[in-house]
């Protein structure tokens, strides 16, 4: 695998996840919704997915012969955290 390749898509991924909640955020603050599960659930797990990004691409970095376990393991962390955001806006 380009190691190289996927720490720059893994890049990009993290700093798009992090803008989107930044206007998400945003439009919280600008909006003054409410603080309940359905406003906060939805930025934060594009902040999940950036910090998990940002995990993912500092693993890849020190051990790069290990590159499908760790993506592997990323997919998963990020599937789970999202399941729970998804759970947390769906049930309020």
């Amino acid at each position: 695998m380009d190691v190289s390749r996927i720490q720059r898509i893994l890049t990009s991924l993290m700093i798009l996840s992090f803008l989107i909640f930044g206007m998400l955020a945003g439009i919280i603050l600008i909006t003054d919704a409410p603080l309940d599960n359905t406003t906060a659930s939805l930025p934060f797990a594009f902040l999940f997915i950036s910090a998990m990004t940002l995990v993912t691409t500092g693993l890849i970095n020190e051990n790069p012969n290990n590159v499908e376990k760790h993506l592997r393991d990323w997919i998963i962390t990020c599937t789970i955290g999202l399941i729970i955001s998804a759970l947390a806006f769906g049930f309020t």
